[in-house]
């Protein structure tokens, strides 16, 4: 799904780009009614969905089991946590490139098309070994400390000779967009796994709070490391990543705990 998503991205940025290219209100116009116009096709696939039977609520017990699970919070918070690597393509990196590196701005670009090329050939290769909660939590932690070596790499272009700036970049780019992969395999394998198989709605929606979090909270927490502290603030943010990957392990097995149930492939209870 990760990787269908990902090609549309790239055709979306394609058309956008022509309307930037063009700069005039005629295509700025079009570009958002063509946009509007895609969600009606969108929403047409989903009548071609077959029907899955429902699994009902178990009509005793407490409400929000979710809200109740503190294994599954944890791992929520630190998943959010962790997603907040996204923004670092998107907002952090092009800052540190534009005042901190003598790369050209256009790498920025070449940054992008790497990232993208790297989720469309890989991602469902990446998922290989998540079918359980313990490969999901190893993926997470191989996610954490390789997001936290492109950091790293990151920092290390700043004043660097033009091409030596371009080399670290792209170093760190194929190791940010590695940690992708496989953190985003984790995040399904896990969020699944650990949900009962009457309350995956539940469970989800709970799950999608803590990346909406990181949405509200990356900007800024990126802006203010990256900008404002420079390479500290960039060696900080790897450590940080790299803290939650290993994080991730022990809080899964407190959760297979909890439920005193053996690890099982995620989702098998749908």
């Amino acid at each position: 799904m990760r990787g269908t998503a990902n090609v549309g991205l790239a055709v979306g940025s394609a058309i956008a780009g022509l309307g930037l290219v063009a700069d005039s209100r005629g295509w700025y116009v079009g570009l958002i009614l063509g946009d509007a116009a895609t969600f009606a096709p969108a929403a047409a696939t989903t009548l071609r969905i077959p029907a899955v039977a429902p699994v009902g609520a178990p009509r005793t017990g407490p409400r929000l089991t979710a809200l109740r699970d503190r294994p599954f919070l944890a791992f929520t918070m630190l998943d959010g946590l962790m997603s907040m690597h996204f923004y670092l393509l998107e907002l952090a990196l092009p800052l540190w490139i534009a005042t901190a590196t003598h790369a050209p701005r256009w790498v920025v670009s070449v940054l992008f098309c790497i990232n993208t090329a790297c989720v469309l050939l890989l991602q469902v290769r990446a998922t290989k070994g998540t079918e359980t909660l313990a490969g999901g939590a190893r993926a997470a932690r191989r996610a954490g400390l390789v997001i936290g070596l492109a950091c790293v790499l990151f920092a290390l272009a700043g004043g660097r000779s033009t091409w030596l700036a371009v080399g670290l970049l792209a170093l760190g780019s194929l190791a940010h967009v590695a940690g992708e992969l496989w953190q985003s395999a984790a995040g399904w394998s896990i969020s699944f796994g650990l949900a009962p198989a009457e309350r995956h709605g539940e469970y989800q929606a709970t799950y999608s709070t803590g990346l909406s979090l990181s949405r509200i909270f990356a900007p800024a927490v990126l802006t203010l490391l990256v900008v404002g502290w420079g390479v500290p603030g960039r060696l900080v943010l790897g450590a940080l990543f790299a803290s939650v990957g290993l994080l991730i392990s022990p809080v899964v097995r407190w959760a297979t705990r909890t439920r005193g149930t053996a690890d099982e492939p995620a989702g098998a209870e749908v």
